[in-house]
């Protein structure tokens, strides 16, 4: 499966996604790739839409994924990962709170208004795709902290081996493909631009502004669900 834009994925993922409509959703977008799909989503759903912070953890210059940071206070480490990293562990954490200020730092550029209140509600994270999973579950595990009804994460591609880590952080998880071999989320799509500052605050600005009404999709059966 390829999508043409992130748009074309977040318009194919809402179909899966449209029984939560009318559940008192929150849509988060995980930045920055993952607003613009989580923007499909929100209008399709008409549920508010706000960004969420998560960034990788890595080693300068290659490729190894360590874990993630996110906003909320959520650090995931990958101890496999870890045993093998060419430098002490130590270190590693202390590169995680280094990670941990640029995070605060991109949720004040990024974030229109006050943080997104999920309590009690069904919060839908949305990437646009997830290879190694690190952020999302970083991400989940911040969220799951603020006492959510419901914890759903979604994306239109993923890899067997992130599914198999988030799934255990989300209370449900749709994908709409699997593909084992992917390093990385651009290899599905046509255009993948990052997205800039001011893209992603307007994306929130644009969920909020009063309009016509949505456009109707019509919904599919729930494939691509793990518990």
């Amino acid at each position: 499966m390829r999508f043409r834009d992130r748009a074309d994925a977040g318009r194919r993922l809402a179909t899966r996604l449209l029984p939560y409509r009318g559940e008192h959703v929150c849509v988060l977008g995980l930045a920055r790739g993952g607003m613009r799909v989580a923007y499909e989503v929100a209008r399709a759903l008409e549920a508010p839409l706000d960004v969420w912070v998560s960034r990788r953890l890595g080693i300068p210059g290659r490729m190894t994924v360590l874990g993630a940071v996110s906003e909320g206070g959520g650090l995931y480490l990958d101890r496999d990962a870890l045993r093998l990293a060419p430098i002490p562990e130590v270190e590693i954490l202390s590169m995680a709170r280094e990670l941990a200020f640029e995070v605060d730092d991109e949720v004040r550029r990024l974030r229109v208004g006050a943080a997104p209140d999920v309590v009690g509600r069904v919060v839908l994270l949305v990437d646009d795709g997830l290879v190694s999973g690190a952020s999302a579950v970083a991400a989940l595990q911040a969220l799951r902290g603020q006492r959510p009804a419901r914890l759903i994460l979604a994306a239109p591609v993923a890899t067997p081996h992130a599914l198999d880590l988030v799934r255990g952080e989300a209370d449900a998880v749709h994908c709409l493909e699997t593909v084992p071999a992917l390093g990385a989320v651009s290899e599905v799509y046509d255009e993948c631009r990052p997205l800039p500052d001011a893209d992603v605050r307007q994306l929130v600005a644009r969920s909020r502004e009063p309009g016509p009404p949505r456009d109707v999709l019509e919904a599919t059966d729930l494939g691509g669900f793990w518990m």
